[in-house]
Protein backbone atom coordinates (compact mmCIF):
# COMPACT_ATOMS: atom_id res chain seq x y z
CA UNK A 1 0.00 0.00 0.00
CA UNK A 2 2.99 2.48 0.71
CA UNK A 3 4.94 1.63 -2.45
CA UNK A 4 1.26 2.51 -4.39
CA UNK A 5 0.98 5.41 -2.70
CA UNK A 6 4.84 6.65 -2.70
CA UNK A 7 4.03 5.68 -6.50
CA UNK A 8 1.03 7.87 -6.89
CA UNK A 9 2.70 10.95 -5.53
CA UNK A 10 6.05 10.49 -7.47
CA UNK A 11 3.46 10.48 -10.64
CA UNK A 12 1.56 13.29 -9.27
CA UNK A 13 4.98 15.41 -9.17
CA UNK A 14 6.23 14.10 -12.43
CA UNK A 15 3.47 15.60 -14.16
CA UNK A 16 3.05 18.95 -12.07
CA UNK A 17 6.76 19.39 -13.28
CA UNK A 18 5.85 18.30 -16.78
CA UNK A 19 2.83 20.84 -16.68
CA UNK A 20 5.44 24.08 -15.20
CA UNK A 21 8.03 23.01 -17.78
CA UNK A 22 5.88 23.22 -20.62
CA UNK A 23 4.29 26.38 -19.31
CA UNK A 24 7.74 27.70 -18.98
CA UNK A 25 8.95 26.57 -22.76
CA UNK A 26 5.60 28.33 -23.74
CA UNK A 27 5.87 31.69 -22.18
CA UNK A 28 8.98 31.64 -23.33
CA UNK A 29 8.00 31.11 -26.78
CA UNK A 30 5.02 33.58 -26.99
CA UNK A 31 7.99 36.20 -25.45
CA UNK A 32 9.78 35.55 -28.01
CA UNK A 33 7.48 35.54 -30.84
CA UNK A 34 5.84 39.09 -29.17
CA UNK A 35 9.15 40.61 -29.25
CA UNK A 36 10.65 44.40 -30.33
CA UNK A 37 13.39 46.71 -29.48
CA UNK A 38 13.76 50.16 -31.08
CA UNK A 39 16.83 52.13 -30.15
CA UNK A 40 17.40 55.68 -31.49
CA UNK A 41 19.86 57.91 -31.39
CA UNK A 42 20.91 61.31 -33.51
CA UNK A 43 22.90 63.79 -33.56
CA UNK A 44 24.46 66.51 -35.97
CA UNK A 45 26.95 63.88 -37.18
CA UNK A 46 25.49 60.83 -35.70
CA UNK A 47 23.14 58.24 -36.95
CA UNK A 48 22.34 55.01 -34.58
CA UNK A 49 19.11 52.93 -34.52
CA UNK A 50 18.74 49.35 -33.98
CA UNK A 51 15.23 47.51 -34.34
CA UNK A 52 14.82 43.95 -33.26
CA UNK A 53 11.66 42.62 -34.01
CA UNK A 54 11.05 39.03 -33.04
CA UNK A 55 14.44 37.54 -34.09
CA UNK A 56 15.24 40.00 -36.80
CA UNK A 57 17.56 42.62 -36.18
CA UNK A 58 18.64 45.96 -38.49
CA UNK A 59 21.43 48.27 -37.49
CA UNK A 60 20.87 51.63 -39.56
CA UNK A 61 24.19 54.16 -39.10
CA UNK A 62 25.89 57.11 -40.38
CA UNK A 63 29.39 55.60 -40.77
CA UNK A 64 32.59 56.70 -39.34
CA UNK A 65 34.24 57.04 -42.23
CA UNK A 66 31.76 59.37 -43.86
CA UNK A 67 31.28 61.44 -41.08
CA UNK A 68 35.09 62.22 -40.98
CA UNK A 69 34.81 63.29 -44.32
CA UNK A 70 31.38 65.00 -44.78
CA UNK A 71 31.22 66.38 -41.69
CA UNK A 72 34.66 67.34 -39.68
CA UNK A 73 33.94 71.19 -39.77
CA UNK A 74 30.26 70.54 -38.87
CA UNK A 75 28.91 73.68 -37.18
CA UNK A 76 24.94 73.70 -38.08
CA UNK A 77 22.45 72.75 -35.48
CA UNK A 78 20.90 70.17 -37.87
CA UNK A 79 22.43 66.78 -39.53
CA UNK A 80 25.20 66.52 -41.87
CA UNK A 81 24.28 63.05 -42.71
CA UNK A 82 21.17 62.42 -45.34
CA UNK A 83 19.41 59.36 -45.51
CA UNK A 84 21.42 58.56 -49.10
CA UNK A 85 24.30 58.28 -46.22
CA UNK A 86 23.28 56.10 -44.31
CA UNK A 87 23.92 52.07 -44.17
CA UNK A 88 21.49 49.31 -43.29
CA UNK A 89 22.93 46.01 -42.18
CA UNK A 90 20.62 43.01 -41.68
CA UNK A 91 21.19 39.60 -38.93
CA UNK A 92 19.14 37.12 -37.48
CA UNK A 93 19.29 36.79 -33.36
CA UNK A 94 19.59 33.24 -32.15
CA UNK A 95 16.80 32.11 -29.61
CA UNK A 96 19.75 32.17 -27.02
CA UNK A 97 20.21 35.54 -27.68
CA UNK A 98 16.54 36.80 -28.09
CA UNK A 99 16.81 34.73 -24.32
CA UNK A 100 19.56 36.39 -23.05
CA UNK A 101 18.01 40.27 -23.79
CA UNK A 102 14.86 39.00 -22.65
CA UNK A 103 16.50 37.62 -19.21
CA UNK A 104 18.97 41.57 -19.05
CA UNK A 105 15.49 43.28 -19.54
CA UNK A 106 13.55 41.74 -17.11
CA UNK A 107 16.90 41.76 -14.53
CA UNK A 108 17.47 45.21 -14.81
CA UNK A 109 13.34 45.86 -14.13
CA UNK A 110 13.64 48.29 -17.63
CA UNK A 111 9.85 47.98 -17.80
CA UNK A 112 9.37 49.93 -14.34
CA UNK A 113 11.52 52.91 -15.47
CA UNK A 114 9.84 56.05 -15.90
CA UNK A 115 9.48 57.78 -19.37
CA UNK A 116 12.35 60.34 -18.84
CA UNK A 117 15.83 60.63 -17.72
CA UNK A 118 18.50 63.49 -17.50
CA UNK A 119 16.71 66.51 -16.32
CA UNK A 120 16.05 68.84 -18.97
CA UNK A 121 14.10 71.58 -18.59
CA UNK A 122 11.32 72.24 -21.18
CA UNK A 123 13.44 74.59 -23.73
CA UNK A 124 16.81 72.80 -23.09
CA UNK A 125 18.53 71.89 -26.36
CA UNK A 126 19.27 68.16 -25.54
CA UNK A 127 20.53 64.96 -27.63
CA UNK A 128 17.69 62.54 -27.19
CA UNK A 129 18.29 58.20 -26.86
CA UNK A 130 14.89 56.85 -27.24
CA UNK A 131 14.56 52.94 -26.07
CA UNK A 132 10.99 51.02 -27.01
CA UNK A 133 10.97 47.59 -25.24
CA UNK A 134 7.77 45.22 -26.41
CA UNK A 135 7.88 41.89 -24.89
CA UNK A 136 4.30 40.20 -25.07
CA UNK A 137 1.96 42.23 -23.63
CA UNK A 138 3.99 44.80 -21.68
CA UNK A 139 5.54 47.75 -23.20
CA UNK A 140 7.93 50.81 -22.33
CA UNK A 141 9.39 53.49 -24.29
CA UNK A 142 12.25 55.40 -21.94
CA UNK A 143 14.01 58.94 -23.16
CA UNK A 144 17.35 59.92 -21.99
CA UNK A 145 18.20 63.54 -22.66
CA UNK A 146 21.51 64.08 -22.88
CA UNK A 147 22.94 67.64 -22.51
CA UNK A 148 26.51 68.64 -19.99
CA UNK A 149 24.55 68.58 -17.21
CA UNK A 150 21.92 65.93 -17.28
CA UNK A 151 21.66 63.15 -14.69
CA UNK A 152 23.51 60.02 -15.18
CA UNK A 153 21.52 57.83 -17.76
CA UNK A 154 19.84 54.77 -15.85
CA UNK A 155 21.97 51.81 -15.10
CA UNK A 156 19.19 49.54 -16.78
CA UNK A 157 18.91 51.87 -20.18
CA UNK A 158 22.89 51.91 -20.51
CA UNK A 159 22.96 48.11 -19.90
CA UNK A 160 20.08 46.90 -22.58
CA UNK A 161 22.18 50.01 -25.30
CA UNK A 162 25.24 47.86 -24.23
CA UNK A 163 24.06 45.15 -24.81
CA UNK A 164 22.44 45.83 -28.26
CA UNK A 165 26.23 47.36 -29.74
CA UNK A 166 27.75 43.94 -28.17
CA UNK A 167 25.45 42.42 -30.53
CA UNK A 168 26.09 44.68 -33.56
CA UNK A 169 29.91 44.01 -33.14
CA UNK A 170 29.50 40.75 -32.83
CA UNK A 171 27.25 40.42 -36.36
CA UNK A 172 28.80 42.90 -38.34
CA UNK A 173 32.60 43.99 -37.55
Amino acid sequence: MKSKLLLLCVLVLAAIGIIFISDCIRQTKESQSQFYIKYHYTTEVTYQDIEINNSKMIYTYFPEEIAKEKCAEWIAQYPCWREKDLRRKEAILSEEEINDLIHLIKETDFMNLKSTYGGASQYQRYYPYKLFIKIGEKQKEVVYQSFLTASPMPEAFQKIRDRLFKLVNEKFK
